[in-house]
């Protein structure tokens, strides 16, 4: 906005002119827009020529601070992103199905089982049981640290279901607690063909295969 040349802007109406103008900057500041600026030509002299020059500063601060906070909350997403992939892969490698034997798989479980972490065990395990026509699926439970009631269902729902793919399921190193869990879920033993290890599991698949 051009002022009197000389003049400090002493005219009401100039003032209200100027202020509008101050307005419609705070407004578009107001709807996120920091990249305005109070752009009326102040001469030095005028009573809101240090107000203008302060809040130019101001907006240039906090358009400053945003690009930061942007930059900060880009680079957090990166992370999580990053931290996902992670446990993926984490994931996988701690669930690996091993073929151990022709027709026989092996799904070792180790750390901590819990509903999450056991629905996707337990898919990927059918999907790889379906996908390789396997006959007989050992699921090692030794090396679990703990295991809770969902994850338990998971592990007893995926025998089942195992059993309906026509693959015999056999579960191995189930510790005390988990057979408590068991009892506790009013769950059929029998349902279940079990094994303290590895290579009782072997034998009893060996022998079943062998058997006429």
């Amino acid at each position: 906005m051009s002022q009197r040349p000389g003049g400090a802007g002493d005219d009401p109406r100039e003032i209200g002119a100027v202020v509008d103008g101050l307005r419609k900057v705070l407004a578009d500041v107001r709807d996120g827009a920091l990249d305005v600026r109070w752009d009326d030509a102040l001469p030095e002299g005028h009573p809101l020529h240090g107000l203008q020059d302060d809040i130019n500063a101001l907006i240039a601060a906090v358009a400053m601070e945003r690009t930061r906070s942007l930059d900060y909350v880009e680079k957090v997403e990166d992370q999580r992103a990053t931290i996902e992939l992670q446990r993926a892969a984490l994931r996988e490698l701690s669930t690996p199905v091993i073929e151990v034997w022709s027709g026989v798989l092996c799904l070792p479980v180790v750390g901590v089982m819990d509903s999450e972490r056991g629905a996707q065990v337990m898919s990927e395990l059918l999907a790889t049981v379906s996908e390789r026509s396997a006959g007989h699926v050992i699921i090692d439970v030794t090396g679990i640290l703990a295991m809770d009631g969902e994850a338990l269902r998971h592990l007893v729902n995926a025998a089942s279901a195992l059993r309906l793919l026509g693959a015999e399921c056999v579960i191995t190193g189930i510790k005390p607690l988990v057979a408590d869990s068991l009892v506790e879920m009013d769950f059929d033993p029998g349902l279940l063909t079990t094994r303290r290890n590895l290579r009782e599991a072997l034998r009893h698949i060996i022998a079943a295969k062998r058997a006429p």
